[in-house]
């Protein structure tokens, strides 16, 4: 189906009947038990069946828009213009027994584009741009030239704070070093973008470890006080969660978990005391 937006609708359709609360974001992989499915494993409706059966009480839910690089491919065909502004992805995940299962289906059409992107860097890697350079290079000698442009993104606290996916590939794009060799800049973008979920991954992975003393700083702390709305706590415990990982910023899952846990501790605190 490349209706992204009807099986967005359908989603939000389904959780609003069943009592489900919608989460505008999707978790990051590979940071526990999970279940990978797509549309040709389960369709949308039998993974939101799924879901509710499984009596999992939010549905995380991220879409993608088409926005056209016009630096990534040159000349795109109008008819993949005219779909700007068109989504073209959809990620869906619920969380059941400590399990995250996830959800995803991409239009067909945007395959084409992709397909554009990749012939397009091809066709930079095989110009012949500078007589001392080799044409062709290696895959060890684009990950070696790539490498500094790598280092220079993990460094920019901008980028760290990027969430996974569009966002932050977008954002790597365009802070590329401007002394870049042109033949890795894709491989330099794609590079990062995984380097930085791996580290994510990595600073969250104990976590777990560590959200009761969290929950008890988050609720003393000044900004999360002032906040008068459920949704500027919940990013105040955003914001504090990405100092507390070094400036990467948190899973969805971590985020919500901590929020949950700090409005316990805060209903707790402020319960009188029981009278003998």
């Amino acid at each position: 189906m490349d209706d992204v937006s009807s099986l967005r609708s359908s989603a939000t359709a389904f959780a609003e009947q069943h009592a489900m609360t919608v989460v505008p974001a999707v978790p990051l992989h590979d940071i526990g038990p999970e279940v990978q499915l797509d549309a040709e494993v389960i369709d949308l409706p039998g993974f939101l069946v799924l879901a509710q059966r499984m009596g999992a009480p939010a549905l995380y839910l991220e879409v993608d828009s088409f926005d056209p690089d016009p630096d990534l491919v040159a000349d795109p065909p109008r008819h993949l213009l005219a779909r700007r502004g068109q989504l073209h992805g959809i990620e869906m995940a619920f969380i059941a027994g400590g399990v995250v299962h996830f959800w995803e289906h991409t239009a067909s059409w945007y395959a084409e584009w992709e397909d554009l992107i990749d012939a397009s860097q091809a066709a930079v890697r095989d110009e012949d741009v500078d007589d001392d350079r080799p044409r062709w290079l290696t895959e060890s000698e684009r990950a070696e030239l790539a490498e500094p442009a790598v280092q220079a993104l993990l460094a920019m606290p901008e980028f760290r704070v990027e969430k996974p996916g569009g966002g932050r590939y977008r954002f790597a794009q365009q802070h590329l070093p401007a002394d870049i060799d042109e033949r890795v800049t894709h491989k330099a973008v794609r590079l990062a973008c995984d380097r930085a979920d791996e580290l994510t991954r990595q600073r969250y992975a104990d976590i777990d470890d560590h959200y009761q003393e969290l929950a008890a700083d988050l609720v003393a702390d000044p900004t999360y006080r002032r906040a008068g709305s459920a949704a500027a706590r919940k990013q105040a415990a955003e914001r504090f969660l990405t100092a507390w990982a070094d400036g990467w910023t948190p899973p969805t899952v971590a985020r919500e978990e901590l929020y949950a846990r700090a409005q316990r501790l805060a209903k707790t605190a402020a319960r009188p005391p029981a009278l003998y």
